[in-house]
């Protein structure tokens, strides 16, 4: 979601920005904004974004390691590698009992949320 704010033209990704702020506030794991943020002016969309969400940024030693096995299991589709910031993704959707994780890659979080108990309510949207 964030990459695509970050686009050039991220009017699609806009209106699912406002569509989900209106039923709630948006969960970003930190990483997921240092992989998506590269600075200019063409971030602007994504500075004013991030604003309207809640930027998580501190997890344990433990969460981490959770992450790792939880990359390990996922059966990942073909020529996709792990991930450990999608893997943080599924698990922060899971701590915060997320419906929706707005992604360019349904396919890789929905395999890493496949791995945790619980997350099978959590729905990896395509934007």
């Amino acid at each position: 979601m964030l990459i695509a704010l970050a686009e050039k033209r991220p009017d699609r990704a806009l209106a699912h920005h406002r569509k989900f702020g209106a039923k709630g506030l948006p969960v970003v794991p930190a990483p997921v904004v240092a992989q998506a943020w590269r600075g200019g002016a063409s971030h602007a969309h994504l500075a004013r974004a991030l604003k309207d969400c809640a930027v998580v940024c501190c997890y344990t030693e433990m969460e981490w390691r959770r992450v790792g096995e939880l990359i390990g299991r996922a059966r990942l589709p073909a020529k996709k590698r792990p991930d450990p910031v999608d893997g943080l993704v599924a698990l922060t959707a899971l701590q915060v009992r997320a419906a929706i994780v707005a992604t360019s890659d349904p396919d890789g979080i929905r395999a890493y949320l496949e791995q945790l108990p619980g997350a099978e309510s959590v729905l990896p949207l395509r934007v």
